[in-house]
């Protein structure tokens, strides 16, 4: 993958990390002076060239004769192979899958580095799209930013726009005379540039996060470090995401998604009626439990909400406080999965066997959280014993209603009973 040192769409660029001319002056005086000592002192003792990269001591680029566009002369459709082609589809679907991830993972991570706070991640996915596009077209490799050399672009005082500029022509006349210049740069020269650099980036991601970062963020620092010297990049980060979805789990489970638990003595609907009937509200919605739940239910989140109801219809429970109608408000909730849509059935099988009706507020009727409990059947036109309202108050106000119902029944029946009864 062509290596793009410099975010491609950064109109403005920023100072390099907050070096100034002696921090940039320093290291780039060590690196030059490396290949200046190297060749007084091959001058010296007297050796040839071909004997320096035979050794291994010079980069070795081969003879090279052939012109640079010589492999556009290569394309030929009629003797490409499309079975091939298809063959390689999975790999190139995996560089496709890659090259739209790395853009998240290291533009965020370059502009902590350089203490950038402007950077604007969705401008750099289209940036890269379009040079992505533009290298096929042209029938180039793809446009990759690489992590590490953009840092060390930067922190050598590359971060100006005529840095950029200058770092093109030098790759453009690289392409025009070949690779030829590379021929003569001292190994050693870029071993110290990458042994100085992965030194940083070492103390940068592991000593100074030490005491910054929790001990799961921490451990999974360490685990993608590990990771990626043991096999390599990809596995890296597929291990790092996997650990950071074991950790959400872990770390989201232990909080409690009950919000709040009361009964509906303490809440009533603003709905004004007379004395009598709030008073009698008051007295009979001891039998009403409102439950509030808040962030995003799954698996490791809606045992407790399960566990929660269940003691609430235990015998020793149920017999102290009898309820008649369970609130479950969903206003704060943000999704819910499979498994607590589930859980909800389960609850309302449980509540049906007592005769409690079972009330979602705080939901509607097209949101994604009704969509799953109308998977499961528990929904007011799928289920009885089930009714949802969008917000509290309604629900409240049914459930008054409901109680009212009851007491002027009641209130009736005994009228009737001393009409009829003989004098």
């Amino acid at each position: 993958m062509c290596e793009s040192h410099v975010p491609y769409s950064r109109r403005v660029a920023p100072s390099p990390a907050g070096l100034n001319a002696a921090d940039v002056a320093s290291p780039a005086s060590v690196f030059l002076a490396i290949p200046c000592i190297f060749y007084a002192v091959k001058a010296i003792i007297g050796v040839d060239l071909d004997t320096l990269r035979k050794t291994g001591w010079v980069f070795d680029v081969g003879a090279q004769s052939a012109p640079w566009y010589q492999f556009y002369k290569y394309y030929n459709f009629r003797k490409t192979s499309f079975s091939a082609l298809l063959a390689t589809m999975p790999t190139q679907l995996a560089l496709l899958f890659f090259n739209i991830l790395h853009p998240p993972l290291n533009v965020p991570a370059l502009a902590v580095s350089l203490n950038v706070d402007d950077v604007d991640t969705n401008r750099e996915l289209v940036a890269h799209g379009i040079s992505n596009v533009l290298a096929g077209c042209l029938g180039t490799v793809p446009n990759y930013l690489v992590y590490v050399n953009t840092l060390m672009f930067y922190r050598v005082g590359g971060g100006s726009r005529i840095s950029g500029l200058l770092l093109a022509a030098a790759t453009f006349v690289l392409l025009i005379i070949g690779t030829a210049p590379i021929g003569y740069i001292p190994i050693m020269l870029v071993g110290a540039l990458i042994f100085v650099l992965g030194i940083d980036l070492i103390k940068e991601a592991v000593w100074d996060t030490r005491h910054r970062t929790s001990t799961s963020e921490y451990i999974t620092i360490i685990a993608i470090m590990v990771a990626m010297s043991l096999w390599d990049f990809v596995i890296g980060v597929l291990f790092g995401i996997v650990l950071a979805c074991i950790f959400f789990v872990v770390q989201n489970s232990r909080r409690r998604s009950i919000r709040a638990l009361y009964t509906g003595a303490s809440s009533m609907s603003t709905v004004r009626r007379p004395s009598a009937h709030r008073e009698y509200l008051r007295e009979v919605g001891k039998q009403t439990v409102i439950t509030r739940l808040q962030g995003f239910l799954f698996f490791g989140t809606i045992t407790h909400v399960e566990e929660t109801i269940r003691k609430l219809l235990d015998q020793a429970a149920w017999e102290r406080h009898p309820i008649r109608f369970l609130i479950i408000d969903l206003a704060l909730v943000g999704g819910l999965d499979m498994s607590s849509a589930e859980a909800f059935a389960r609850v309302h099988r449980l509540l049906s066997a007592k005769s409690v009706t079972l009330i979602f507020c705080g939901v509607s009727a097209d949101s994604t959280i009704a969509h799953a409990l109308q998977a499961v059947d528990l929904w007011t036109d799928h289920e009885e014993g089930v009714e949802a309202f969008e917000d509290l108050n309604q629900a409240l106000e049914w459930t008054e209603n409901a109680y009212l119902r009851a007491w002027f029944s009641v209130t009736y029946q005994q009228k009737v009973e001393r009409v009829d009864k003989p004098i």
